[in-house]
């Protein structure tokens, strides 16, 4: 018996004397840092040192890892391939896939070949952070296999849970711009049956998603219709940053209990034609939405959407709150349900609260959008603000395909200068929904006599604005006029 057999022996009877189950010692025991250069490693070797280094992702997929293992990857090295780690760890012993050294993030190149980069499937608490991923094929125009940079996917499992991704930088990534199965993603859960399957406890900070079509970080749910429910739960994503995406930016879906904050998306709808909005829930309950900077969205064929932000079908108690979003083309804010079935039930319990939008809809014309049948919709403490440097005559509220039930405007404050026209444009029917109570309207607003259950103020309530996440008073020298 060597040496290593016969210490491994000794230390599982101590372990076992003291208590611990065998499969607990042996897991103690195994556990394990494993190293991969992708320029000087040798899969001959056993990886557990740097001088020991794998070289190949093959390697690190032929691998079962156990709680508590690491596998670090070369700063300034280069894979072409797929990550597919095997093996989940436990509570409290998470397994990590990181960097190590110095240099450029190391990367993990898919290149067209595997239609995820890297791929979490079925495994719980794991952290993968500091690589750089990415999924472009360059001998195509548009990839047609749905092309991922990461993907998680519970599929026939129950329940996966814990699940990390932090300080990744997510990028190229050419699939179809064309909502449909073949869509690409920066980021992408999902789940699968027939067993009803979900994730718990996902996180998602820190990461950079850059020029990917079609979506940004988002996700897809089997189980996410009413008649079929069985939602993820617990959804983290905070301080990522992501540019030039061809159609969504986050999109939250079947979710119940989702936090996306302090996160930056500008250029979001950079080349899709379809609908597509910054940031939105779908499918999805207890939503907030709060001190994230959206800009820039494109809308510049008058189609839908194009907005910073979205409440869609099949939500329940969504708050979108302390956001900055400044030139949208769409708009500000859509409102919607899906058709109303047994599998989709109306979006209600809406709050839109303490925002920030500056210079929204320009292009498409409209402030906000109602689609559908939507219920209890509170929209307070907002400032409305178009500098007025485009000649713009712009729907306020727009209300289309239906009219809304219980929607309050309070407390905000509307002002249009310059060339820019805030409009009322639809009948006393279709604003009858809508009740207006202590908004402050300055500067260029029209048709207000359209409105009904109107109760408007000429102050501001200095409270409100000291409390405003926003320094909006100073940036737009705003103080005489308010």
């Amino acid at each position: 018996m060597s040496n290593k057999s016969l210490f491994c022996s000794l230390m599982m009877v101590f372990l076992c004397v003291g208590g611990i189950s065998a499969a607990k010692a042996q897991e103690l025991i195994r556990k394990s840092k494993y190293y991969v250069d992708s320029h000087n490693g040798d899969d001959n070797h056993n990886g557990k040192s740097q001088k020991s280094a794998w070289k190949s992702l093959a390697k690190v997929n032929a691998q079962t890892l156990v709680p508590g293992d690491q596998v670090l990857f070369k700063r300034g090295g280069k894979w072409d391939g797929q990550l597919l780690p095997k093996g989940s760890g436990s509570k409290g012993k998470s397994i990590v896939i990181t960097a190590y050294g110095k240099g450029d993030l190391p990367a993990i190149a898919a290149n067209g070949q595997f239609k995820d980069a890297v791929l979490l499937k079925n495994i719980s608490y794991i952290t993968l952070e500091n690589l750089d991923v990415s999924n472009l094929d360059t001998t195509v125009k548009v990839q047609k296999t749905g092309p991922t940079g990461v993907r998680i996917l519970s599929e026939d499992i129950g329940t996966i849970t814990d699940i990390r991704l932090s300080n990744l930088y997510v990028h190229d990534v050419n699939g179809d711009n064309k909502k449909g199965s073949k869509e690409g993603n920066g980021i992408f859960w999902e789940t699968q049956g027939p067993k009803p399957s979900n994730i718990e406890n996902l996180l998602i900070e820190n990461c950079r998603v850059v020029k990917v079509d079609r979506n940004g970080i988002r996700g897809n749910g089997t189980f996410g219709f009413r008649s079929n429910w069985f939602p993820n739960k617990n959804l983290i994503i905070r301080g990522c940053t992501l540019e030039d995406i061809g159609g969504d930016g986050i999109v939250i879906k079947a979710f119940d209990g989702s936090l996306v904050e302090h996160n930056k998306l500008f250029r979001i709808r950079n080349r899709a034609k379809d609908n597509a909005v910054g940031i939105w829930p779908h499918s999805s309950d207890n939503t907030i939405i709060q001190f994230n900077e959206v800009a820039y969205t494109k809308n510049l064929d008058w189609s839908n959407d194009g907005q910073s932000f979205d409440i869609d079908g099949n939500c329940n108690n969504t708050i979108i709150q302390n956001n900055y979003s400044h030139d949208n083309d769409g708009g500000f804010m859509l409102v919607i349900s899906d058709e109303i079935s047994a599998r989709s039930t109306m979006t209600t319990n809406s709050i839109i609260r303490n925002n920030l939008s500056i210079n929204d809809g320009n292009k498409r014309k409209r402030l906000f959008n109602f689609a559908l049948a939507t219920e209890n919709t509170v929209v307070s403490g907002n400032v409305f603000y178009n500098s007025g440097l485009d000649s713009v005559k712009m729907e306020l509220v727009d209300i289309e395909h239906g009219v809304p039930k219980n929607v309050v405007f309070e407390d905000n404050i509307f002002y249009y200068q310059g060339l820019a026209q805030g409009i009322f444009n639809k009948s006393p029917k279709q604003y009858a929904a809508l009740n207006w109570n202590g908004n402050v309207f300055k500067g260029n607003i029209i048709g207000k006599k359209k409105l009904l259950n109107v109760k408007e103020t000429a102050a501001v309530k200095k409270k409100n604005l000291k409390e405003f996440p926003w320094n909006f008073i100073k940036v737009l020298k705003l103080e005489k006029v308010l």
